[in-house]
C-alpha cells in the first residue's frame, strides 16, 4: 500500500523519486537480526554535506555525552557517513541535527538498514532557524513534511515531520535569530504515557528545548504503533519560514487554519512490528547535545536538566532493547514528590499537625497536616475526614521567627495560587496545588522563607468570598517543619514565562546580586547553564531580575542569555 500522496499525485517529484529508490531497494529485504555474540553496534552519522552534529566534538554542539550513554549499556560505537554502506549488524543509527535534507541515495541506505531491524534516533531542527556554532552560524534547511524521510517515518512508524517553528508567547524577531535564545520548557506527555517516560511524566519534569518543530503522531497504523513523548501548550507552531528573513520578516502571529495550535507534539517514538525496528524522533536537536540538553554542572557534574538526561537515557535503553528493570529510574538525593493529590509518595515522619474532628462537613474537616522542605520548596499534605472537596481553598500561615507574627499567608486552590506578605499580594508561577485523596501543595522558599514554622492551616470553599470565615482551621500553633536532605530536581519550576540561562565566556560561574549593581550582596553563585525565570529589568536593560525557588535577585545582562528581548521585559524597581 503506497502513501496517499503518491496515489493522489500530490507528492513532489523529488520525494517521489526518493521513495521510488528506497522501495526498490527494500522490496526483496526481510528483517535480519544482528549477531548475538557481539555487543550492539551504534553508528553515529558524521557527514560534512549534511552538517550533522558530531560524536567526535566534545564541545557544546557535540554528542560525546550521548555516546557515553550508549556505551553505559555496553554498546559499541563508531561513526560513518550515510554515503557509505552501513554494517549489517548496526543496532542503532544516530542522526542528530542534519542541517540539510537527506539525498535520495543516503535516505535509501538508511531505510535499507531499518528494514534489517536496525533502529533510529533522529533529532532535527526547524528549517530556517539559525544554528550558532563556535566556528560559524548556519541556517537549517532540514527535511520537510513532504520529504521522503517524513513520508517513510509516517508510513512505517506513524510519525510525521511538520514544517513549523514553535513560537513561545514572548518570542520576538530579535530572540529567534539563533537557536541559543529560543530555549523553552516543554513537558512529558501525561495522557497514557509510554513506559519510556511514565515516571518522568508523573513528576511533571520539564524538558528544555532550543528551537523546536512539531510532529504529527498516528498511534495505530498498519503494522506500526507510535506514542508522543513531549508536548507544549504554550505558544503555537508557525508555518511561515519567512519569520526568519533578515529584512522584512513575516510577523510572529497566529494564522488560524495554517499554523499549529493547541497541544503541540515535539517528540515521539514508533515501532514497526513487521520490520522489527524502532525510531525515536525529536523535533529539536539540542535536546541531546553536550552543552544544551545534556549539559552538566561544572562543579558538581550533576545534570543541569534532569528531564533531558532521563529522557535520553531511557530512550536509548528502549532502542537498545535493554530490559525495563535496567532502565534508569529517578536518581537518589532529590525530592521526587508528584503534586497530584495522591499523597502516597511522601516520606515518613513529617507529620506536623493533628486536628480533632470538629466540623460536620467531613470533606473540609482537617485531621492531619504533613510538611517538609528541601533546598527549594516547602511541601504540604492535608488529610481530611473524607476525601477533600475539589473546590477547596487552602490557606496556610507561615512564620519564620517565634515572634507570633505571620510573615506570609498562602491562598491556594485549583484556579489560583497567591501569597500575601508585608509588601503586597502576588501570584506564584512556580507554586503547585492538587486535590485528590488528599490536598498537596508545593511552595517556593523564596516566599515561604527557610524558617520552617507552620502557624495555621485552614480550608474553605473557593466559591465563597476570600474574606469569609473558613470551614475548618487547625488549632495547634507553630509546627516546626522537617528539613529533608534532598534537593529539588528543578530549581525553576515556573509556569510558562520568559527564561534566562547563565552564560559567561570569562568564568564558569557568575554572581547573583541582591541589587542591580556590583557592590550589592551576592545571593548565589551560578554556574554556566543554570536556568532561571526572567521577571523584569532595570530601565537601561543592563540588569535582569531573575528568580528560582530559593531567591529573587539581579543578573548582569552580559552574563545571561534570555529567550526574550530584554527591553520587552517590564521595568521593576530595585
Amino acid at each position: 500500500m503506497l502513501p496517499t500522496a503518491i496515489v493522489s499525485g500530490q507528492m513532489p517529484l523529488r520525494s517521489l523519486t526518493t521513495l521510488g529508490v528506497v522501495l526498490l531497494l527494500i522490496a526483496p529485504l526481510v528483517p535480519a537480526r544482528a549477531q548475538e555474540s557481539l555487543p550492539p553496534l551504534v553508528v553515529f552519522i558524521e557527514d560534512q554535506q549534511l552538517q550533522t552534529s558530531s560524536v567526535m566534538d566534545p564541545g557544546p554542539d557535540g554528542l560525546t555525552r550521548l555516546e557515553q550513554i550508549f556505551q553505559s549499556y555496553g554498546a559499541r560505537t563508531r561513526w560513518l557517513a550515510l554515503s557509505d554502506p552501513l554494517p549489517r549488524d548496526t543496532a542503532v543509527i544516530v542522526l542528530v541535527r542534519p542541517l540539510r535534507p537527506l539525498p535520495a541515495d543516503q535516505l535509501a541506505r538508511l531505510w535499507v538498514q531499518l528494514t534489517r531491524g536496525s533502529h533510529l534516533l533522529l533529532a532535527l531542527d526547524p528549517s530556517g532557524l539559525v544554528s550558532a556554532r563556535p566556528d560559524r552560524s548556519l541556517a537549517a534547511n532540514t527535511d520537510k513534511a513532504n520529504s521522503g524521510l517524513s513520508i517513510l517515518l509516517d508510513r512505517y512508524y506513524g510519525i510525521r515531520l511538520e514544517d513549523t517553528f514553535v513560537v513561545a508567547p514572548w518570542f520576538t524577531h530579535g530572540s529567534i535569530t539563533s537557536q541559543q535564545t529560543t530555549f523553552s520548557y516543554v513537558y512529558f506527555e501525561d495522557f497514557a504515557p509510554h513506559p519510556v517516560i511514565e515516571p518522568l511524566a508523573a513528576q511533571r519534569l520539564p524538558v528544555l528545548t532550543w528551537g523546536a518543530r512539531t510532529l504529527a503522531v498516528e498511534p495505530l497504523g498498519l503494522g506500526s504503533h507510535a506514542a508522543p513523548l513531549l508536548y507544549t501548550l504554550s505558544g503555537y507552531g508557525e508555518t511561515d519560514a519567512k519569520i526568519f528573513a533578515g529584512t522584512d520578516p513575516a510577523p510572529l502571529e497566529v494564522n488560524l487554519g495554517q499554523d499549529r495550535v493547541g497541544r503541540l507534539l515535539l517528540g515521539a517514538l514508533g515501532e514497526n512490528t513487521h520490520l522489527g525496528s524502532r525510531v525515536v524522533v525529536f523535533g529539536d536537536a539540542e535536546i541531546v547535545q553536550n552543552g544544551y540538553g545534556l549539559d552538566s554542572n561544572s562543579r558538581t557534574q550533576a545534570p543541569l536538566h534532569w528531564g533531558n538526561r532521563l529522557l535520553t537515557e531511557r530512550a536509548v535503553a528502549w532502542l537498545l532493547g535493554v530490559p525495563q528493570e535496567r532502565w534508569p529510574g529517578l536518581p537518589e538525593g532529590y525530592t521526587w514528590l508528584a503534586v497530584d493529590g495522591d499523597g502516597e509518595d511522601w516520606p515518613e515522619d513529617v507529620l506536623v499537625l493533628e486536628d480533632p474532628s470538629d466540623v460536620p462537613i467531613a470533606r473540609y474537616d482537617i485531621e492531619r497536616v504533613s510538611a517538609f522542605q528541601d533546598d527549594g520548596y516547602l511541601y504540604l499534605r492535608v488529610e481530611t475526614a473524607q476525601p477533600p472537596a475539589s473546590v477547596a481553598r487552602l490557606t496556610v500561615d507561615i512564620e519564620n521567627t517565634f515572634d507570633g507574627v505571620v510573615d506570609v499567608r498562602f491562598a491556594l486552590d485549583e484556579e489560583q495560587r497567591v501569597a500575601r506578605d508585608s509588601t503586597g499580594t502576588f501570584s506564584l508561577p512556580d507554586g503547585a496545588f492538587a486535590v485528590g485523596d488528599v490536598i498537596e501543595a508545593r511552595l517556593p522558599l523564596r516566599v515561604a522563607g527557610a524558617g520552617g514554622l507552620v502557624s495555621t492551616v485552614c480550608l474553605a470553599d473557593r466559591r465563597t468570598d476570600p474574606g469569609s470565615a473558613p470551614v475548618d482551621c487547625t488549632s495547634q500553633s507553630l509546627a516546626i517543619v522537617a528539613v529533608a536532605r534532598t534537593q529539588a530536581p528543578v530549581e525553576t519550576w515556573h509556569a510558562p514565562m520568559p527564561l534566562v540561562t547563565v552564560y559567561s565566556t570569562q568564568a564558569e560561574a557568575v554572581n547573583l546580586r541582591a541589587q542591580p549593581n556590583t557592590d550589592s550582596a551576592v545571593l548565589d553563585v551560578l554556574v554556566n547553564g543554570r536556568t532561571l525565570a526572567a521577571v523584569g529589568r532595570t530601565e537601561s536593560g543592563e540588569w535582569i531580575q531573575v528568580q528560582n525557588a530559593r531567591v529573587t535577585g539581579w543578573l548582569a545582562t552580559f552574563v545571561a542569555r534570555a529567550n526574550v528581548e530584554v527591553q520587552a521585559l517590564p521595568v521593576v524597581a530595585p
